[in-house]
């Protein structure tokens, strides 16, 4: 190939046509890809790979499972970030969750999450941990500012504790509600 003739003008195109051309396949690649990348945010995605887990039951069963809001929350607005870019960096680091689908015997059974549950767990805390809970906080807004009336005192006052520390001093959400949504294993 001639690299040469990639940065020479085309005779046989205009520059304009080619920009259009440029743009329309830039357009549409963009739009494919973040279709792609929803779709396989869904929970309907999720469950392909953990149907026969009871992951999904146990969030039914949670407070986040539809309780007195009516809201469910989905398996992507915890185990993804919120922000674009953080988003395409972690679908990126975890599509080598496909490769571990493949070789993993048993993965996808209830045994292999009863035997894995708590470093499946230590990882999911330590993910939320390194970025200050902002999933939690995605949704539950102003926690320690605008606290809903329907908290409790103690819970009100732990927050507002927390949150005259220092921020590198200042207790995540997770370090306090672990096992929210699933439960967190006890050995």
């Amino acid at each position: 190939m001639n690299w040469r003739a990639l940065f020479k003008p085309s005779a046989k195109y205009s520059i304009i046509a080619l920009i259009v051309v440029g743009v329309i396949v830039g357009v549409v690649g963009y739009f494919a890809t973040q279709q792609t990348l929803h779709a396989t945010s869904s929970d309907a995605f999720c469950m392909t790979c953990h149907r026969d887990h009871s992951l999904r039951d146990e969030v039914m069963a949670s407070a986040h499972g539809g309780g007195k809001a009516g809201v469910t929350v989905q398996c992507q607005d915890c185990h993804l970030p919120h922000g674009p870019v953080d988003y395409l960096i972690k679908k990126i680091i975890v599509s080598k969750d496909l490769i571990g689908l493949m070789t993993i015997d048993g993965f996808m059974t209830q045994e292999w999450l009863d035997e894995n549950r708590k470093e499946q767990a230590d990882l999911a805390l330590e993910y939320f941990r390194s970025n200050d809970s902002a999933n939690c906080q995605h949704c539950h807004t102003r926690i320690y500012e605008d606290q809903p009336e329907t908290m409790k005192k103690m819970a009100v006052r732990m927050h507002s504790n927390n949150f005259k520390k220092a921020p590198e001093d200042r207790k995540t959400c997770v370090d306090c509600h672990k096992g929210v949504a699933h439960p967190y294993p006890k050995k």
